[in-house]
């Protein structure tokens, strides 16, 4: 393929990025903080005024080495800006006093320009108050205000103007109040709120906390601390508190999913709830080696009857164990339930799940008026004493040792099958066609030597060079028997080896056991040892026969130099050790067998 150097662009050079739409690059721009955009300036003219019109303003007063560096470049940027342009999101993160000026002046301006969504982050030195105007916008949507320390704080205590919020996130902030107030309210002018989480948000130096919001349909609270809460959300759908601790909770009849986890019990309404679809309490109330208290499970029963109308309810452990240390108390209680379709009790984050213990009274309370409901407790094993998980790991060794026998007997009688099918007659086999292939070799060159002795020509030479190689053929056909023989020397040994490895697996075992295994076995046992001594018998056998070859080559034809007054026999005639032309040798130089 041909290549047009002369339409080759120097990519290395080309400003690829100054060449995308301003609407882009604003985009990329809201992707980082506010003071490397405003740096961006400094590539060329085409950057110099880009910054200006980013709708994404990020400051962080980490990024310099002081308060009043920081406020200055915030009033650089806010200065500057194109005013023409509406600020989409703001993100605030600063160390310091919440009462700064900048503070203030940032939410001023960013309130001016439409913001629609608000994050701060403040890391105090002690608690201050938060401008009174960071808490009013025609058009802020989404606000998040998070604290790094848990400082009190004064916030105002007045309703948050926001009618066009519909997120609302806190975090870390310890409402500073008064418990001679009678209410707080913060959210009623938050008309469009939808969406409220509060974390790690403490309210208990108030009386009562008031969340009235037309529209609020999830309300999550977390690790948080409240005397009284008064819920007023006629479409409040949603409401889990977590880790929270609560003494008294108002919420809306309507409600459809409640979640509460606590230290403590949480008073309800009782019969305050109509259409509770989703109900989970878990408690922490149990202690270790400590009895329940009467006025906790008088609480807890009181919690139960204010969720009457759950369809779907699951308890902790605590809750059940609780209530059924007092039968005589929860049996002058009729059950509450009448919509139950499903009670599951879980078990999972106690240790001791095994001792939990649910008495009739506290089942009855539950399943009396819902007697088609599905019945979910699952408890684990009880744990094993030392004693037991001994026993237990002393069967596991025992019957570790059975299969490790049994597997050993296995691989004895199959490698007795393979082995026992080539030994002996196979091997005598391979040594008579060897020895008959020699003989047949040694003809050819007999041959060879008469023909020149016919012809009466000088063959001094000729004769050594045909006796080396005669000696040559004889050795490696001895070579080749020998290494015969000692294969069959090292399986005949493998099987040695597996016998004793069985036998000293047998004498592990308890005297009892070893007499039980001995006699499962006996059968297999027995025909392994005939054979083996079958096999022996067969090895020497067939290691007599290739010694009496060899010897026969040795003595009978490698001492003759002239292999023309050879009688060469036939390659049938040594097939045992008993042929005519073969001498037996005597057995004392066989080497002994385990």
């Amino acid at each position: 393929m041909d290549f047009d150097h002369e339409n080759v662009r120097p990519v290395m050079n080309e400003d690829r990025l100054s060449s995308l739409p301003n609407e882009l690059i604003h985009q990329i721009l809201s992707c980082i903080d506010t003071k490397s955009a405003v740096q961006t300036c400094l590539l060329s003219s085409r950057w110099k005024r880009l910054w200006t019109s980013v709708p994404c303003l990020n400051f962080a007063s980490g990024d310099f080495s002081s308060l009043p560096k920081f406020s200055k470049f915030v009033t650089h940027v806010l200065s500057n800006r194109n005013h023409q342009i509406d600020v989409t999101s703001l993100n605030l993160t600063f160390h310091g006093a919440a009462s700064q000026f900048f503070v203030g002046k940032i939410a001023d301006y960013a309130f001016a320009h439409n913001v629609q969504e608000l994050n701060v982050v403040i890391s105090p030195k002690r608690h201050h108050a938060f401008p009174p105007c960071l808490f009013s916008s025609q058009s802020l949507q989404r606000f998040t205000l998070k604290s790094t320390y848990l400082s009190p704080y004064l916030l105002p205590k007045t309703p948050w103007d926001f009618p066009a919020l519909t997120t609302l996130h806190i975090q870390e902030v310890v409402f500073s109040g008064d418990m001679t107030e009678m209410s707080v309210d913060l959210f009623s002018k938050c008309v469009n709120l939808k969406n409220l989480k509060l974390h790690l948000f403490d309210a208990d130096r108030v009386a009562v906390f008031d969340i009235i919001t037309p529209k609020l349909s999830n309300l999550t609270l977390t690790n948080s601390n409240f005397n009284h809460i008064n819920v007023t959300a006629p479409e409040l759908e949603n409401l889990t508190a977590t880790n929270c601790s609560i003494k008294k909770l108002n919420a809306p009849t309507g409600l459809s999913s409640l979640t509460y986890s606590g230290s403590s019990p949480v008073q309800l309404k009782e019969y305050g709830f109509d259409s509770l679809n989703k109900v989970s309490i878990h408690l922490s109330i149990y202690r270790s080696r400590r009895p329940y208290k009467e006025e906790v499970a008088r609480k807890t029963i009181n919690m139960l009857h204010g969720v009457h109308s759950a369809r779907f309810l699951t308890l902790n452990a605590d809750v059940v164990e609780c209530i059924s240390s007092y039968p005589e108390l929860i049996s002058h209680h009729p059950s509450p339930f009448s919509n139950l379709i499903c009670v599951n009790v879980d078990t999972s984050m106690r240790k001791d799940a095994h001792k939990i213990k649910m008495c009739t009274e506290a089942r009855n309370f539950l399943l009396e008026n819902s007697p088609s409901a599905t019945f979910i407790m699952e408890l684990p094993e009880a744990p094993l004493t030392r004693a037991m998980r001994q026993k237990v790991a002393w069967e596991k060794r025992k019957a570790k040792q059975v299969e490790d026998f049994e597997s050993h007997i296995t691989e004895l009688q199959a490698s007795l099958e393979v082995v026992t099918s080539h030994i002996g007659v196979g091997t005598k086999e391979r040594v008579s066609a060897a020895f008959g292939n020699l003989m047949e070799e040694l003809e050819v060159l007999n041959k060879q030597m008469k023909k020149y002795a016919e012809m009466q020509m000088p063959v001094n030479q000729r004769k050594v060079q045909l006796e080396r190689e005669a000696r040559a053929r004889i050795e490696a056909c001895a070579g080749e028997m020998q290494a015969l023989v000692n294969q069959e020397k090292d399986e005949v040994l493998t099987i040695f080896s597996k016998k004793d490895l069985i036998r000293s697996l047998l004498q592990k075992f308890p005297k009892r056991q070893m007499a039980e295994i001995e006699a499962r076995y006996s059968r297999q046992i027995e025909e392994s040892e005939a054979q083996i001594e079958h096999l022996f018998n067969e090895h020497l056998t067939s290691k007599r026969f290739v010694d009496d070859h060899i010897k026969f080559m040795s003595c009978n034809i490698v001492m003759f130099p002239d292999l023309t007054s050879i009688n060469i026999p036939l390659a049938s005639q040594p097939s045992s050790s008993s042929s005519p032309i073969i001498p037996t040798p005597s057995t004392s130089n066989i080497n002994s067998m385990p």
